[in-house]
C-alpha cells in the first residue's frame, strides 16, 4: 500500500516526537533505532529530509566512545540503513565537526557489520 505525502508527513512527526521522547529519557540506543525503524524510502523529499534530521538529531545524543555500542544495539537491516543516511549526510556539505562524528558512526558500523555493510548500500537503489 503506497502512502500519500500527508501520511508520509503524520508518520515522519510521530517518529520525531517517539525519537523525542526517547532522548528526554536518555533512552539513545532506543530513539536511534526508532529513528530507523520506518524507513522514507517512497516518501516525498521534504519527509525524507525531515526523517534524516530526526536520524541526526538521535545520533547527535551519543558521545564518541558510546556510538560502537549503539552500532552493536540495532539489527543488520538498521545497520545498513544507517550507513545509507551516513553516505547521505556527507553529500549534504554538512559542518565539518559533524562530518567528523560521522565518520565516527561509520568506522563503528564496519567494525560492528563489516565491509560487506558498505557493499550493501552501494548497490542498493532504495534511499531514505
Amino acid at each position: 500500500m503506497e502512502l500519500s505525502a500527508e501520511e508520509w508527513k503524520m508518520r515522519s512527526a510521530q517518529t520525531k516526537a517517539k525519537v523525542e521522547e526517547l532522548l528526554k529519557s536518555r533512552q539513545g540506543r532506543e530513539a536511534l533505532a526508532e529513528a530507523l525503524r520506518d524507513p522514507p524510502y517512497s516518501a516525498p523529499a521534504e519527509t525524507k529530509d525531515q526523517a534524516a534530521k530526526t536520524l541526526l538529531l538521535a545520533m547527535s545524543a551519543f558521545r564518541e566512545a558510546e556510538i560502537k555500542d549503539a552500532t552493536a544495539f540495532l539489527g543488520e537491516e538498521a545497520q545498513n540503513l544507517l550507513m545509507k543516511y551516513l553516505y547521505r549526510f556527507w553529500g549534504q556539505s554538512l559542518p565539518a565537526k559533524t562530518n567528523a562524528q560521522l565518520f565516527v558512526w561509520h568506522a563503528a558500523l564496519v567494525s560492528q557489520a563489516g565491509t560487506g555493510c558498505i557493499v550493501r548500500v552501494l548497490y542498493d537503489w532504495n534511499w531514505p
